[in-house]
């Protein structure tokens, strides 16, 4: 792997729905994660995964967890953890841990970075 640059405007987003489509237990990850969720992909790798996501107003995702530990960064709007409102600036980190959210008002725009490649998972961590 080579060191590379990106725009971000230029990296295609894919819908829940897009990426989903037709595939086996589709329906169970869009009740689980909604269909509208828009991803680009920026690095993923076996170590690394680094996507750029945004989110309508009131948008949310239920319980889940990833296999990895997960930093979101939001760049815009408002993501609600819970009673925790994450806004711009600030960020939110699972080690592993199920977790949820709902887009704020104005909706959501983020970084989200794994320690690798993870699954989607409704269970609790192992660890």
């Amino acid at each position: 792997m080579r060191p590379f640059v990106f725009d971000v405007a230029e990296v295609p987003g894919v819908t829940n729905e897009d990426m989903l489509a037709g595939a086996s237990g589709a329906e169970e990850l869009f009740e689980l994660l909604g269909r509208d969720l828009v991803t680009r992909t920026l690095v993923q790798t076996d170590r690394l995964c680094v996507y750029h996501e945004t989110a309508k107003p009131g948008e949310r995702v239920k319980p889940h967890r990833h296999g990895t530990y997960q930093v979101n960064y939001v760049l815009r709007g408002e993501l609600r953890f819970g009673s925790q409102h994450v806004t711009a600036g600030m960020g939110y980190f699972s080690p592993d841990a199920l977790y949820s959210w709902t887009a704020g008002d104005e909706g959501a725009e983020w970084i989200e970075i794994h320690s690798g490649l993870g699954g989607i998972y409704t269970d609790r961590s192992g660890g």
